[in-house]
C-alpha cells in the first residue's frame, strides 16, 4: 500500500513524533546493512532507498539545534542522524512535523 504525504502527516500528528525520511542512493545498500538500519526502495525512484527515523520533541531539538547544522542541507542532516558515510550518499531528507508541516531538503 502506498503511503501518501497526507497519510504520513496524519501518522505524525497522531503520534506526536517527528518522522524523518532519508533517501539514500541504492549503491550504498551494503552500508545500510552494515549499520543494521531498516530501509525500503522508494516508490517514486527505484535508485533510492528510504530510511525512516522517528524522534520525539526532545530528540528532534537535540539534533536540529546543533550549530553545525546552521548551514543545513540533506547531507549534513543525514550525517547528524546516521553517520558521515551515509550522509555523503543522501539525496533527500523530508521531515514530517507533529504540527502537520513538512520540511524537505534535496
Amino acid at each position: 500500500m502506498t503511503r501518501t504525504q497526507t497519510d504520513r502527516r496524519k501518522d505524525v500528528q497522531a503520534a506526536g513524533t517527528y518522522d524523518i525520511y532519508i533517501e539514500i542512493d541504492i549503491d550504498c545498500q551494503e552500508l545500510l546493512d552494515a549499520v543494521d538500519l531498516e530501509y525500503k526502495v522508494t516508490e517514486e525512484d527505484s535508485t533510492q532507498n528510504e530510511v525512516c527515523i522517528s524522534l520525539n520533541a526532545e530528540e528532534f531539538t537535540d539534533v536540529f539545534d546543533q550549530s553545525l547544522l546552521s548551514l543545513t542541507n540533506e547531507q549534513t542532516l543525514a550525517t547528524a542522524l546516521l553517520n558521515p558515510e551515509l550522509g555523503e550518499y543522501t539525496t533527500k531528507v523530508t521531515i514530517y512535523k507533529p504540527s502537520g508541516d513538512i520540511i524537505s531538503f534535496s
